[in-house]
């Protein structure tokens, strides 16, 4: 008897270490979704308006990033507020694309928020 419980118990434990996917799903955070909090919210300002940007228009726009980093082509700015991070990926002189993160590195499903945010706070080099 105690030898069969065992054996189920066993068989549930593996069962429920079976995939149907065959793609394992992956996450740094949990899947949880950001929350945007500011003391400082701003305009927002929509990804499409940063969509092109040159490194001119993002300074005056955001301040001094507070991280610049080069990946092969592509420079990825980060910016904060007390609310958020935006990260802004650059190619070719040209922001190509933005995205935002909370204070516990969340994603945020409104980044227009957090770029308003950081555009309110700017900081100055």
């Amino acid at each position: 008897m105690k030898a069969s419980l065992v054996a189920l118990a066993a068989a549930i434990l593996l069962a429920g270490c079976a995939s149907d996917s065959g793609n394992p799903q992956y996450s740094l955070t949990g899947g949880e979704q950001g929350v945007f909090r500011s003391s400082n919210p701003g305009r927002a300002i929509p990804i499409s308006q940063i969509k092109g940007m040159d490194e001119r228009q993002l300074q005056a726009t955001f301040g001094a990033p507070a991280l610049d980093r080069k990946d092969g082509p592509t420079r990825v700015l980060r910016y904060r507020s007390d609310g958020c991070s935006l990260f802004v990926y650059v190619s070719d002189g040209r922001a190509q694309y933005a995205d935002a993160y909370d204070p516990q590195l969340r994603p945020l499903a409104n980044t227009d928020q957090c770029a308003g945010s950081v555009a309110a706070q700017r900081r100055t080099a």
